[in-house]
């Protein structure tokens, strides 16, 4: 199988992130001495909180195209 390079390139950089990530959450672990179920919660706080994020901005998107349909077709 022959991998275009656009798509090796977003492998490598998901897989090097992922490592990244499991080497950070290790790291808290093994050499801090962060409880793992702290960093879980707190994981999940942020994946929440962008989520919530994500969700407002698509929706003032969709409410800004919106108004600017309805003045466009009142001219």
């Amino acid at each position: 199988m022959v991998w275009k390079r656009a798509s090796r390139n977003k492998w490598r950089t998901l897989l090097l992130g992922l490592g990244a990530v499991i080497a950070l959450f290790w790291g808290a672990v093994d050499i801090v001495g962060v409880p793992p179920q702290n960093l879980a919660w707190l994981l999940l706080q942020a994946l929440v909180a962008i989520g919530a994020v994500i969700v407002f901005a698509s929706m003032a998107g969709w409410l800004l195209h919106r108004l600017r349909r309805s003045r466009q077709r009142g001219r």
